[in-house]
């Protein structure tokens, strides 16, 4: 029996290594989108260690300055919504999506730092949160559509390198805090006024410029796949209407007793019932999932700069950077051992390191690129675009409201920072073990069937 189970493991291993290597347009495409994932993490998380001179530039405190990453999570909502939306759209040509979402990157991207009223910032920061949102929605269908059942590699792969750029924009934006020789952790965001002119020699809009040209890049290269798929979709149709009189001789009626027979009506209800159930979970365990990666993401810097900590910008900044290089590492970590091991089985021991990690918060860290989100509910439903525009929305809610939430608490009293996100890991777990449960109860009436 041990030398069955192994065959199969084996088997499967040269399965999964084999669609890797034999489709390499679509591997092409995944480098790419490997790419541009990384220039997702630069432009979206440039906001982190500037977060504190923003509120300055606006003349907001913590709480004030929250509104703007709220206002982004209201955006990313909008944007899955829209992309959910648009399913046809996303199906045929999710490559005209992602290059849409860059420009209107770029173009926010570049136009940040010149913003000194709140309002106006904000509005900025919805239209950001649209751009990430058609990202997230078409790279997730784009990946989804091209794998298929192997998806979990690739899409790990993809995701990866969020955390490398989330590391080069902290690593480019150290350079130019050190250069302005700005002590942000001395500063009285009540008293901001006084404290612009200090502001002048810090420059984040060369940063800002680098992020923007890279998006456009980026832009300019998923117009180019879309173009392609255009004209070989073209030439594709001319073809199979040249030929439809041959290829086209099966009778209607053989066509449609061909089609697979329905399911009964109570077998019907059943996977309705599950379907519902199950996404409903996914939804909330998505909520808190996305307020530890969002909540962490974006204060981690403003609170390793409070004055009890003395901490400089540089080693501040290291920290983040090792935040994201661990992410990038737990991402590449879980690539390789989908590869081999089940989805199941990969989630559940992530999920028993999350909880022992979460007792010491700080070394959480190395474990949250391993819990990813949406990338694996595919093992548990048959997911249409609309769906993951749907779960996604649920992403954007939770980062919307542990935002807001860890604003306040950044200037209420910020040793409870690490307790929201211990009770956003704990809570998670829960809520996974709850769909692995449902899944398990789903599954074995099924199987009983067979």
């Amino acid at each position: 029996m041990e030398s069955v189970s192994n065959d199969k493991v084996e088997t499967k291993n040269r399965t999964n290594l084999l669609v890797y290597t034999t489709r390499p347009w679509e591997l092409l495409k995944t480098c790419f989108l490997v790419i541009t994932w990384i220039v997702l993490g630069i432009h979206g998380e440039l906001v982190g260690p500037t977060l504190k001179i923003l509120a300055i530039q606006t003349g907001v405190t913590f709480t004030g300055i929250s509104t703007i990453l709220s206002v982004r999570g209201g955006g990313y909502m909008a944007g899955s919504i829209a992309g959910a939306g648009m399913q046809n759209l996303v199906k045929q040509y999710p490559e005209a999506l992602l290059s849409l979402a860059f420009f209107i990157a770029s173009t926010v991207v570049f136009f940040t730092p010149y913003i000194r009223s709140l309002l106006v910032l904000s509005v900025l920061f919805f239209c950001h949160g649209i751009a990430q949102g058609f990202t997230d929605n078409a790279g997730t269908s784009l990946i989804l559509s091209m794998w298929g059942d192997y998806a979990s590699t690739p899409l790990n792969t993809v995701h990866l390198g969020f955390g490398i750029g989330a590391a080069l924009a902290n690593i480019l934006m150290a350079q130019f805090l050190d250069k302005g020789k700005l002590d942000l952790s001395n500063l009285n965001l009540n008293s901001t006024m006084q404290n612009l002119s200090s502001l002048a020699s810090t420059n984040i809009k060369t940063p800002y410029s680098i992020a923007a040209s890279l998006c456009l890049v980026v832009s300019i290269g998923h117009l180019i796949f879309t173009i392609s798929k255009y004209h070989t979709r073209h030439q594709t149709l001319q073809v199979q209407q040249v030929n439809y009189s041959v290829v086209n001789t099966t009778p209607v009626d053989d066509i449609q007793s061909s089609h697979p027979r329905q399911l009964p009506k109570q077998d019907s209800c059943c996977h309705l019932n599950y379907s519902v159930f199950m996404s409903s979970l996914w939804i909330v365990h998505l909520i808190f999932i996305v307020a530890i990666d969002q909540v962490f993401a974006k204060f981690f810097f403003s609170y390793l700069k409070l004055p009890q900590f003395q901490i400089s910008t540089k080693n501040a900044s290291l920290g983040m950077i090792l935040y994201w290089l661990s992410y990038s590492t737990g991402r590449a970590i879980c690539a390789v051992i989908t590869l081999f091991l089940s989805v199941d089985v990969t989630l559940s021991m992530l999920w028993i390191g999350g909880l022992a990690l979460a007792i010491t918060w700080l070394i959480y860290v190395w474990t949250i690129g391993l819990s990813i989100f949406s990338l694996f509910i595919n093992k548990r439903l048959n997911v249409t675009p609309l769906m993951v525009g749907i779960f996604l929305c649920s992403s954007s809610l939770g980062s919307m409201s542990f935002q807001r939430i860890a604003g306040v608490l950044m200037d209420k009293n910020p040793k409870h920072f690490p307790t929201l996100l211990i009770i956003c890991v704990l809570m998670g777990i829960l809520f996974y073990c709850s769909t692995f449960c449902l899944s398990m109860l789903h599954r074995r009436p099924s199987m009983r069937k067979f």
